[in-house]
């Protein structure tokens, strides 16, 4: 059989990196993208399969940028059987006090970076005949949170485009699924808590332990518990799957 070929986005920490280890691990030839060059580059030295693996530094706001990218892993590789889109920001802020400046880059971000995203790697899946779409979208799609005013908007709209290319991309045989994660302990989220913590005269591990405390099993998410669900999605084993939002969240949604 061939070997399988995904391209990530956000791929260089935290889900993205957790993701890139996972399909490495299972055979797959990889290529991922990330803004963070110093972080990605570490990555791909790190990983004992070189040659199923190319790291592009890119940045999703530019489709030019993931246009490069996507074409340099088909030119390394040879064709495109998933998307793993998982690059985004997360900000604090409310419709109160959010600035013109930073809900432009959250859109941009985590709304245009997606489609940007889909717009250069689904006509390749399609040219190979099928395959997957993953996007990272969060529980947010399923609850609101305080202080996430356009995170969970941007979120929001990824939930449903999720939904209707399920319904356009299904008679090119493309499967396409969301993974909604609670809070997983990644460099993002702790960068939020360092700016709460600054804020409020307290310590990350406060944060910590006060969300550790919302979860059933006394403990937020890891990366690699999400990137299984993300491999799942990607791979024949969910071939029935399309269309549907997975909870990875530790039961915080069914309180």
């Amino acid at each position: 059989m061939d070997t399988k070929t995904v391209f990530i986005t956000g791929g260089a920490t935290g889900i993205g990196a957790a993701s890139v280890r996972k399909f490495i691990a299972q055979g797959w030839n990889v290529g991922f993208a990330d803004i963070n060059t110093k972080q990605g580059s570490e990555l791909a030295e790190s990983l004992d399969k070189p040659e199923n693996l190319i790291f592009i530094e890119c940045d999703v706001k530019s489709r030019t940028d993931i246009h490069l990218a996507v074409e340099k892993t088909v030119a390394r590789f040879g064709s495109l059987n998933s998307v793993v889109c998982n690059a985004g920001i997360h900000r604090a802020n409310t419709l109160l006090d959010i600035t013109d400046e930073e809900l432009r880059l959250m859109i941009r971000t985590n709304i245009y970076g997606t489609v940007n995203t889909l717009r250069e790697t689904v006509p390749h899946i399609i040219n190979n005949g099928g395959g997957s779409v993953v996007i990272n979208v969060s529980d947010q799609w399923f609850v609101g949170k305080p202080n996430s005013f356009a995170y969970g908007l941007t979120k929001g709209a990824l939930g449903q485009i999720t939904r209707s290319m399920s319904i356009d991309l299904g008679k090119y045989g493309i499967r396409v699924n969301a993974v909604c994660a609670g809070t997983i302990h990644t460099p993002l989220v702790d960068n939020l808590f360092a700016k709460f913590a600054k804020i409020e005269g307290k310590t990350i591990d406060d944060y910590w332990e006060q969300e550790n405390s919302l979860y059933a099993r006394g403990k937020a998410g890891d990366p690699q518990e999400v990137a299984e669900v993300i491999y799942f999605l990607a791979s024949d084993a969910s071939s029935f799957c399309t269309g549907g939002h997975y909870l990875v969240d530790g039961g915080l949604v069914a309180r």
